[in-house]
This record gives structure tokens, C-alpha cells and sequence, in this order.
């Protein structure tokens, strides 16, 4: 069927917007940030450590200074909590889980 312009229309499957794929708002796959992933292992296997150390100061296999449990303690939690947090969202986004993404996890 011709138009006034003289121009005929495409046939409905050959619209690209039909399809409901428009390439100008498909996001780019983002880079996994190796980086950030290593720091978050070593954060969480450096926790695991500490919590070891306090428990062995704590039933005094391990001689040292006397409290030195509560500074392991605290030193473990620090490292441990936020190392095993981007872990597991790592994993999640590795995994591809709804809603885990490598956006989540912070770069530096």
C-alpha cells in the first residue's frame, strides 16, 4: 500500500520496536570487579583467622597478653562482616540470582 509520499510501510515484523527490543536502553553487561572480589575473600579469610586466634588466646593454648581475645574479637568482626557481606553477593551475581549484580558490589 503507497502513501501520498510514495513511500510503502514495513510489514509489522520488521519493526525493530514491535519486538520489544530497543538497543538504545540495553545496558552494557558491567565488568566484574576482580578486585574488589579478591579484598572481600582475604577480608573474610583474615576474619576467620582472627576469630581463631581470639578463641585460642581465650582458652589460653596460645600464651600472650592477657586480654588480647577481646582486641581479636573485635578485629575479626571487622574484617570478617563485611568480607563475607560482598562474598556472598558476589557469589549471588556470579550465580546470576534475581536481583544480585555486579554493580552491587563496590570498586575501588
Amino acid at each position: 500500500m503507497r502513501t501520498r509520499s510514495g513511500y510503502t510501510r514495513l510489514p509489522p515484523d520488521h519493526d525493530e520496536y514491535s519486538k520489544g527490543e530497543d538497543l538504545r536502553f540495553k545496558a552494557p553487561e558491567p565488568e566484574v570487579p576482580k578486585a574488589s572480589i579478591a579484598l572481600a575473600i582475604f577480608l573474610m579469610v583474615f576474619g576467620i583467622f582472627a576469630f581463631v586466634a581470639a578463641w585460642l588466646h581465650f582458652t589460653q593454648r596460645v600464651l600472650g597478653k592477657e586480654q588480647a581475645e577481646i582486641g581479636f574479637t573485635i578485629l575479626g568482626f571487622m574484617t570478617f562482616m563485611p568480607g563475607a557481606y560482598h562474598t556472598y553477593l558476589a557469589y549471588g551475581a556470579w550465580k546470576r540470582w534475581p536481583g544480585f549484580r555486579w554493580d552491587s558490589i563496590p570498586q575501588f
